[in-house]
């Protein structure tokens, strides 16, 4: 095992630490004071985001409640290689929208379309027009409706009356914008930055509460109970829900893979679902890009999750090659002794919170026998590759049904992406048991 290997644990600990990301926030509020600035966060809008649309809708209510200012940056241009199927993310992006609308009582139009990119530049120079001024939301509360509408007459409407920024100076102010913001340290519009942490949609305002709850602004009874949709979670299960089908696209090399497991399995033993796990490579071994700011800015997040969850988290052991390739292929043994639930949980706790190295025989051993498999019938799976024609099955099923990254969770007809989408999850179960009785 090479030095950095030994080291990467180590290091990874230290960056998610809860100690040091408080002791951050201290080092930053003495900073604030020191310089009497006043509590501001900076919201990354980009108005052809749904995720976008939906913060700005949240936001004005978030800064009174907090009595903070919340400064808007206007967005149009993206790093493409933070995006690696940025096609099917045009289409997810929407449908997610307006499942998150329905849970948090937001709006985003059901029958939405695609708005061109000119229309989005005009829209975005007149907001960019008036950046500074109090109108600001109500201006982007009713452009990106008109957007997404497709609403031309109405979207005409807006930008004779409120006009636009000159198109060269708005096309310099997006391209600098756009570097500056990978430079920054970020990649997702949508998002706020506040003293030094990101914070992006509407599934992560919670944190940026608590912490602002921390500093003793604001109180405990944020009206969207800090964001986080609650969940259903209903004590007597519909007869009709038993049975129903539930697919998790999962990898080893996912932290949030991770994170969404044990609340996978729970929430398919509290409804009875018929659960089916689908292992797949993770974006790196499937040809897709995942940036050093993007891995970063991962680590963190899924560390704050942990915490939020109370998984444990933060002594990792990057698996990516060899060490997800034999984890895959113990993947067939132990689902054919029954025990494929043991063997995610325990390969996944091991490389995401002790460190282990699942690409040293050693590693995967502790692996397999925390999973209370025997390592010698194990490690006979090592040498059949047969699980790569199966996860190639997978990813192609995962493609189809709309999605390209994991978590991806799979109902009987929504594709549902991301571990912080549990309430979305169990409203379309329970949409399609009420479809069923009709």
């Amino acid at each position: 095992m090479s030095l950095t290997q030994r080291l990467m644990p180590l290091v990874a600990k230290l960056i998610t630490s809860e100690r040091l990301q408080q002791w951050r926030r201290a080092f930053r509020e003495w900073q604030r004071k020191l310089k009497r600035r006043p509590h501001q966060a900076v919201f990354y809008f980009r108005i052809d985001d749904p995720y976008s649309v939906l913060m700005a809708q949240v936001l004005p209510r978030f800064a009174r409640h907090f009595g903070i200012t919340i400064t808007p940056r206007v967005m149009l241009y993206l790093d493409q290689q933070m995006y690696p199927a940025a096609d099917m993310l045009e289409e997810l992006a929407p449908r997610d929208a307006i499942q998150l609308a329905r849970v948090h009582d937001l709006d985003f139009p059901d029958a939405w379309q695609l708005p061109p990119r000119e229309v989005s530049l005009a829209a975005t120079r007149c907001l960019l027009k008036h950046e500074g001024d109090e109108r600001f939301w109500s201006l982007a509360a009713a452009l990106a409706d008109a957007l997404w509408r497709n609403d031309h007459d109405k979207l005409e409407e807006l930008l004779t009356e409120h006009g636009q920024m000159p198109a060269d100076r708005a096309q310099l102010a997006l391209e600098a914008r756009r570097d500056q913001f990978l430079k920054d340290g970020h990649y997702l519009t949508g998002t706020l930055q506040y003293e030094g942490e990101w914070y992006w949609s509407i599934e992560r305002l919670d944190h940026l509460a608590h912490r602002l709850n921390d500093l003793g602004l604001g109180s405990a009874d944020w009206p969207l109970p800090y964001g986080r949709a609650k969940r259903a979670r209903l004590k007597e299960v519909p007869e009709g829900l038993k049975g129903k089908p539930l697919v998790l696209f999962f990898s080893f090399r996912s932290p949030y893979s991770y994170l969404a497991l044990a609340r996978t399995y729970a929430m398919a033993d509290h409804y009875g679902l018929n659960l089916k796990i689908r292992p797949v490579l993770p974006m790196v071994m499937r040809g897709l890009s995942v940036p050093k700011a993007k891995r970063f800015y991962i680590l963190k997040d899924a560390a704050r999750e942990a915490r939020l969850h109370k998984v444990p988290f933060g002594k990792v052991c990057d698996p990516v090659g060899a060490g997800v390739e034999r984890c895959m292929a113990i993947w067939p043994f132990a689902e054919k002794e029954g025990r494929l639930r043991e063997w995610l949980r325990a390969a996944a706790t091991g490389i995401w919170s002790q460190g282990i190295n699942a690409a040293t025989d050693n590693g995967l051993k502790f692996l397999v026998e925390n999973a209370g498999r025997d390592w010698n019938r194990a490690r006979r799976w090592l040498d059949d590759d047969s699980w790569r024609d199966r996860a190639e099955d997978n990813r192609n099923a995962m493609m189809a049904a709309g999605s390209w990254g994991v978590p991806s969770f799979l109902t009987e007809n929504t594709m549902v992406w991301g571990q912080d989408r549990f309430a979305v999850i169990e409203a379309c179960l329970l949409a399609s048991q009420a479809d069923d009785k009709d």
